[in-house]
């Protein structure tokens, strides 16, 4: 696979909800150097991300908190659904670099992508 390939990492549940959220962003963390076009799309739960919390309280790794300023760094974009930034209260707490999205956005990102790569729990967990 090229590294012109548009892929598009998507997280669907909270990042207190499962350890697969932490794996799916190193996973990113580590495919954003040979896909420097790669995305992260935040649905639902998801967005919970972007609030500050204390992953070590919730039995997550402490090093959660530096995937952000990575992706930052590395010019990763980052979206959101802008529907779940509102209904959980962070649309005024929405950091510089995230990109709050509306359903029709969110469609037309996910047709466009070459490769999409969902992160949530497998569906006996839920």
């Amino acid at each position: 696979m090229s590294g012109k390939k548009r892929v598009l990492f998507l997280f669907e549940d909270s990042p207190a909800s499962h350890l697969r959220f932490f794996e799916g962003m190193r996973m990113a963390l580590g495919f954003s150097v040979t896909h420097p076009q790669m995305e992260l799309l935040l649905l639902g739960k998801a967005v919970r991300a972007v609030h500050h919390f204390r992953p070590e309280e919730i039995g997550l790794p402490r090093e959660m908190l530096e995937f952000f300023p990575l992706f930052v760094d590395l010019g990763i974009r980052v979206f959101a659904e802008a529907r779940c930034l509102e209904e959980e209260g962070l649309e005024k707490m929405i950091p510089s670099f995230l990109i709050p999205l509306d359903a029709s956005a969110i469609r037309k990102k996910i047709r466009e992508a070459d490769l999409v790569l969902p992160f949530s729990r497998p569906a006996g967990e839920r």
